[in-house]
This record gives C-alpha cells, structure tokens and sequence, in this order.
C-alpha cells in the first residue's frame, strides 16, 4: 500500500487512489497506478486532477480535489482520453467490493445488509472483466424468490458503480427483479402475546429491540441505531440520516417504552452518542445479530412465518381499532401517503402531539393487557 512519507516533488504512481491516499499525499504530482493518465498535482494550499494526452502527453486541468470528487475526477479524466471505461486490468471481485463498501455515503445499517447479502451469494473472486451476465443469472436462479430480488438489487448496484471505474458495462444489464406482492401479514392478539413474552424473556438486546418495536411501531433499522442522545424523558427523536424517507422524526413514548430502555445495561450512565444496541465486540457498530436472534424468538415463541417489519403494521392495524385516525398513526409511524401529501403536507403542520401521545398510551394498555391474560 502507498504511504506518503516516501514520496518526493517529483512524479510517483500510486497503487490506486483512494480518498485517504489523496488527502494524504505531500506536495508532488503523481498518477494512479489503475489509470496511469489520470493523475493529482499536490501543490501548497490545494489539490488539483489532473489527465495526461496524445504523444506530447499534454496536462489537461480537470478540476481540484475535494469540489470535484475523486469518482467524478476518474470519470472525467476516461471521457478527455476518449477511453469508454477505466483501467485495461479490472480488480479481482473481492477487492471491487472492499472499494464499494468503503464509500462514506452508507448508513451503517444499509452497509451491512448490502455486504451480507453479496458476500452470502456471490462468492466469485476472479477479476470483474471475467464475470458474466450468465454467471450472475446463475446465482440467482437459485436463490428463493424473496431473496433473488434482494441479491438482484444488491449486486446491480455494485456493478454499476464499477462502471466505468472498472467495466465498460455491467454484467447485470438485463436483469429483472421477480415481480413481488406487498406482505399483509398481522400478528393477532394471541400472537402478540407470545412475541412479547417471549422477548421479555429473552431480554438484551434482541429481546428489548422487540418489545419496543412493538410499543412505537418504528423501523428495525431505527430502533437498532438508537443513540442515548436521542432519547429525553418523554420523547425519542430519529435523526434524517437514519429515517427511510430522510426526515427528523420525533414521536412521544409511553412508560413502558422508558421500563424497556431501563433493561439497557447502565443506561442511565451512557454518554452521548452512545448506541444502545452495538455489535457484539464492536462498541461503535449497530446491532447485526438479526437471523440467529429471530429464529431463537420464533422457537420460544410458537409463532412462525412473520418478519420484525410485520410488527409495524401490526401497530398501524391495532392502532385502527382502537379507532386512532390514520393521520395520526401516519405521524407516529413517520409515513408520508396520499392522506398527508398535497395541499395537507404542504399546509397542515400541526404536529397532532396531543393525540399521538394518546393514541400511544392505548395502545400501550393493550399490549400489556395482552401479556398479562393468561
């Protein structure tokens, strides 16, 4: 790997450029090893792209680093050599997804369900130029149908970010996701009741990412990430970063939301931006033990055939019979649809804190009625 200190004023090549190496690098020119034209001129006060061409190898200004990124620098620099695609020799698989996973865009979540998914299915490690449509189609033939749209989705966007880093085109062109019908399943009243006392029993972490599921009706990928300074005596507030549709989300929460978040190990005397859920061995990485946990939760529960996001429309559906308006549930659930787009979300601003507080304290009675009938 490349390290800056043994660099000098005059012309290097880099192994590949990465951010961390560009933002490294001493004042100097040098050129990337992958695409050995496209280059950086590292001067005293900024960093400027730079493309060499034609016999003369002529320097052709394309920008400075970081207003034009180091993605858009490399593209730029394939369209001035008249080249459709990047380097002659593509990486092996493997380290092509090293690369992608490391983009700093991801929510930790995301990132993680992306990496499983393609590490668990697609286990090529020759180079991406040998990498077929067929041996992709392969893959997914014989993956069940749920899962073949997820690995599709997956594997065609790391193939399209290899394009044209990498590939003149992708091996996923053509592919389709199988068409899906939109799951209806809610878990009845004795259901409920089994998932809640089985997760009380199983207690930290999955149990107690459960109940509260249950209780606020929030996302998994939200309730995992929770942050204690996301927490205040009545209230939790999901910052956008986290949220599906990228809105500040603050809703009110019941006591037996704060009883639930008292089983978090030491809570009380958790620092800001502390998660209350982490990996196992990795203090700073959210929760990921989903699979194993879920299987344990069904075998002590009884209760098969339903997913953790099932619980959120159980509580949209509970919420109805309890005769809660669906605007209302809509703001507990952070959801935008017809009822609130238009003129409504435009104007109406009023936030309904009255009733989604509550709409949250009946469902909360019975939920705990719910555990404590026979």
């Amino acid at each position: 790997m490349y390290t800056p200190q043994h660099a000098s004023m005059e012309c290097q090549k880099v192994p590949n450029f990465t951010d961390l190496a560009v933002q490294k690098l001493p004042p100097g020119t040098y050129f990337d090893g992958r695409t050995p034209a496209f280059g950086i001129r590292v001067g005293k006060h900024r960093r400027t792209w730079i493309v060499t061409k034609g016999k003369n190898r002529t320097k052709v200004t394309l920008g400075h680093y970081p207003a034009l990124s180091l993605a858009d620098a490399r593209k730029k620099a394939l369209v001035v050599m008249g080249s459709p695609h990047a380097p002659q020799t593509a990486p092996p698989f493997p380290e092509a997804l090293a690369g992608f996973l490391a983009q700093t865009h991801w929510k930790a979540s995301t990132r993680y369900t992306v990496e499983k998914c393609i590490r668990k299915h697609f286990k090529f490690t020759r180079t991406l130029d040998k990498i077929t449509h067929q041996d992709i189609t392969k893959v997914i033939d014989e993956l069940p149908h749920g899962a073949a749209g997820e690995a599709i989705k997956n594997i065609r966007a790391f193939f399209n970010w290899c394009v044209p880093r990498y590939l003149p085109a992708s091996p996923c062109v053509g592919l389709r996701k199988p068409a899906s019908t939109s799951r209806e399943r809610i878990l009845t009243d004795e259901e409920l009741k089994k998932v809640w006392k089985a997760a009380a029993q199983i207690g930290y972490p999955f149990g107690t990412i459960v109940l509260l599921l249950i209780l606020t009706g929030q996302r998994r990928g939200e309730i995992a990430a929770l942050e204690t300074q996301w927490i205040k005596e009545d209230t939790i507030t999901l910052p956008k970063r986290i949220t599906k549709n990228g809105r500040e989300h603050t809703f009110p929460i019941a006591e037996s939301v704060t009883s639930a978040l008292g089983t978090v190990p030491n809570f009380k005397s958790l620092k800001n931006q502390t998660l209350l859920f982490p990996a196992r061995g990795k203090p700073s990485s959210i929760f990921n033990g989903f699979s194993k946990s879920k299987a344990s939760l069904d075998k002590l529960s009884g209760v098969k055939d339903w997913t953790l996001h099932d619980l959120r429309r159980t509580f949209a559906t509970g919420l109805a019979s309890l005769n809660v308006p669906i605007h209302v549930t809509e703001k507990i659930l952070n959801h935008v649809s017809g009822t609130t787009g238009g003129i409504v979300a435009v104007y109406q601003r009023h936030s309904y804190w009255t009733e989604q507080v509550a709409a949250l304290k009946a469902w909360e009675d019975k939920v705990l009625s719910l555990a404590r009938s026979g």
